[in-house]
């Protein structure tokens, strides 16, 4: 505390007498600062509140089973989309080679000659006799 402090009182006296040395007295009085105990005990009211609620409060259950499952089912829905994406990839891949595949066919089928008629085959000999499966000709 500095000598400029209201909160502390200081008196001297000083008294001489005919036969004695001179004697001086100090007397110091300090007062006690009321808002500073006020805010110390204002201060110690919370600190003991936030002990109390940490200590009684209820604790949560931690979810680690339910965090697990989750991670793990984000992870199978990843892999079913990435095995989607693939799929995909080879449907296209034959959707393309089967179009390749028939526009050679079709241009093959516009350059080709024309099929010739099938002659009859003259080299088989004419049945006779009456087992065949076709009638006589008429007379």
């Amino acid at each position: 505390m500095s000598d400029l402090d209201p909160d502390r009182i200081t008196e001297v006296r000083t008294t001489t007498e005919p036969y004695r040395p001179a004697t001086e007295v100090t007397r110091t009085v300090e007062r006690s600062n009321g808002a500073a105990w006020w805010a110390v005990g204002l201060v110690g009211i919370a600190l003991i509140a936030a002990v109390t609620y940490v200590i009684t409060r209820p604790q949560s259950p931690t979810n680690t089973d339910a965090a697990v499952a989750a991670a793990t089912q984000q992870v199978q829905s990843q892999d079913a989309s990435r095995e989607a994406q693939g799929s995909a990839a080879q449907a296209q891949s034959a959707a393309d080679s089967a179009a390749q595949a028939s526009q050679a066919a079709a241009a093959r089928a516009a350059t080709a000659p024309p099929p010739q008629p099938a002659a009859p085959d003259q080299s088989a000999p004419a049945q006779s006799g009456g087992q065949g499966s076709s009638p006589p000709p008429p007379q």
